[in-house]
């Protein structure tokens, strides 16, 4: 009889090798699946922290229905090496000056037709906001920046959001604008946004922000102070030089009229940097329209000078119409 031939003991409760080695590969995979997902969740957690705005600290100025001032910080451990200008000391006239000469350039390609500019701010948005500006800028300290919103009307139940900041650092300007008149309903959460942190842009402040002439603007970058959802627009100013330019070239009484909170429905003129008029000339409006009727007076003398200095000439020069038209002696 033949015999079985003998198996040692235990072999037949084994598993195959190659079973073994599926199983084992498997349970690497699923080790190394969670791994890739947690480092994955990791990073997004790290890019979603690193792109979230900071926590605001806020001061009030003034605030009002639809406009508010105010001094905004982060919290010290956020970014404890900021140190802006501040306090600073600006008259209402030199802000005016620069503010209201800001616009917004429409992004076009190179084929496209240029858009027509756009201005930051109406005379109406200024007349609000100038009086507690100036005011934020004198009580500003040194890691805190000037935090704005004007708030008009876009239709029934829509409003025309304009906000962004304004700091002074290193002899430069920088003012940045987030919002530009963006539509949003009174009830709309980026309107809550906006009022929490004026920096935050829902889409952008709609072109790039600019002023005439350009050669003192510096630098124009994106401001992502407000968060990731879109960049603010930052511009550099070189104020200095840029309000020296205007001494020099806009010496012409301003028009328009800016009201002081002192003297509530009371207005007088915004006068441009270098302007020599005084005080008293300000306060008194029979003094003012005197000055003005003997500035046109002595303009009219000049211009009347001129001509006769051109009629001289004429008469001198050889070969002038009035010699041919003479009659011969």
């Amino acid at each position: 009889m033949l015999e079985k031939p003998a198996t040692r003991k235990g072999a037949l409760s084994r598993p195959p090798v190659s079973g073994f080695l599926r199983a084992r590969s498997f349970g690497a995979n699923v080790r190394h699946a969670n791994l890739f997902h947690s480092c994955v969740g990791l990073i997004i957690l790290l890019l979603a922290s690193a792109c979230a705005a900071p926590p605001i600290q806020t001061r009030p100025i003034q605030a009002e229905a639809t406009w508010f001032v105010r001094l905004d910080s982060v919290v010290p451990s956020e970014r404890p090496s900021v140190q802006y200008q501040h306090p600073a000391h600006w008259n209402e006239q030199d802000l005016f000056a620069i503010l209201s000469r800001l616009f917004l350039e429409q992004r076009v390609g190179m084929m496209d037709e240029p858009k027509p500019v756009r201005d930051v701010f109406s005379v109406e948005d200024l007349q609000q906001i100038l009086p507690s500006v100036r005011a934020a800028f004198q009580q500003a300290l040194p890691h805190e920046w000037v935090a704005f919103a004007v708030i008009g009307k876009g239709g029934i139940e829509d409003s025309e959001v304009t906000s962004g900041g304004l700091f002074q650092e290193a002899h430069r300007l920088h003012i940045v604008i987030a919002n530009h008149r963006t539509p949003l309903t009174k009830h709309s959460p980026e309107l809550v946004k906006i009022q929490r942190n004026p920096l935050y842009s829902v889409h952008g402040s709609g072109g790039v922000l600019n002023i005439e002439p350009r050669r003192y603007v510096l630098a124009m970058k994106a401001n992502w102070s407000g968060g990731h959802r879109a960049s603010a627009n930052e511009m550099i100013l070189d104020y200095d030089g840029y309000l020296a330019h205007l001494r020099l070239t806009d010496r012409s009484p301003v028009t328009q009229q800016t009201p002081y909170p002192d003297q509530p429905g009371e207005t007088r003129p915004v006068q441009p940097s270098g302007s020599s008029l005084s005080d008293d000339t300000l306060s008194d409006p029979s003094a003012m329209i005197s000055r003005l009727e003997r500035e046109i007076q002595q303009l009219k003398g000049q211009l009347a000078e001129k001509e006769r200095q051109v009629e001289q000439l004429k008469r001198d020069t050889p070969g002038s119409p009035q010699e041919r038209l003479a009659p011969a002696r």
